[in-house]
């Protein structure tokens, strides 16, 4: 009972605050219902604009839901809306996320000097080279703390808010990283910017689209032969 007190009072705030947010213009709780889908929508547009990059048209947004809502066809069908979706991310997205992702890498190049490139096609900067006789290879373990990042600067993983260390096998890793691990020693500090070819490739993980080109951040905290616990 007690629950469902504290559930109760969870849901009357959510609908007050919903209310609240409305100047007024909410009477009944199905308007706060209403409003509240709306923000609840327009949080999803908002991480796929990040994800995307770029603004979608919020008017034709609107219009396709309104339409969507009336099922009024004129414009679209629910079927022809489905297929574009469907090409636009497996085929449209991918493209201009490849082109966007050589740009993106030309102009790293370009611009600062210190970059350096291997014959891969891994570009990095060493800013602290570390101990050279201890390095990674590829039966080796490297502890790190690490910045991964999208080609427009944006955080998909970062170790070092929390100071939280990572053990990696080299052999378990996409291979600009396994790479880039090999150039610099124990101790040391790298950058690396990964074509998708040594990413991730054509294919989606999570959160990183097909065809990225990809930001590290790495700090070589130790080196280990695999077969060795890290201490």
């Amino acid at each position: 009972m007690k629950k469902l007190i504290v559930l109760s009072g969870a849901i009357a705030l959510f609908f007050s605050a919903c209310t609240s947010n409305g100047g007024g213009s909410m009477t009944t709780e199905e308007d706060s219902l209403a409003y509240c889908l709306g923000t609840d929508m327009g949080t999803y547009i908002y991480n796929v604009d990040s994800a995307l990059g770029q603004e979608l048209n919020i008017d034709l947004l609107i219009a396709g839901i309104k339409n969507a809502v009336k099922k009024d066809t004129s414009i679209m069908s629910s079927e022809d809306a489905y297929a574009f979706m469907r090409r636009y991310y497996s085929v449209i997205k991918p493209r201009k996320d490849s082109i966007a992702s050589a740009e993106f890498l030309a102009k790293v190049e370009k611009e600062n000097k210190n970059i350096q490139k291997t014959e891969s096609g891994l570009l990095y900067e060493i800013v602290e080279a570390g101990d050279n006789n201890v390095k990674a290879d590829t039966s080796s373990k490297v502890r790190v703390l690490y910045r991964m990042a999208d080609r427009n600067g944006n955080d998909i993983q970062n170790t070092y808010d929390s100071n939280d260390t990572l053990d990696i096998p080299i052999k378990n890793v996409i291979k600009g990283f396994a790479e880039g691990m090999t150039l610099v020693g124990k101790g040391g500090k790298i950058k690396l910017w990964i074509p998708a070819e040594l990413g991730y490739g054509s294919r989606q993980q999570g959160p990183i689209p097909a065809n990225s080109a990809l930001y590290y951040e790495v700090d070589v905290i130790d080196v280990v032969p695999a077969e060795e616990p890290v201490k």
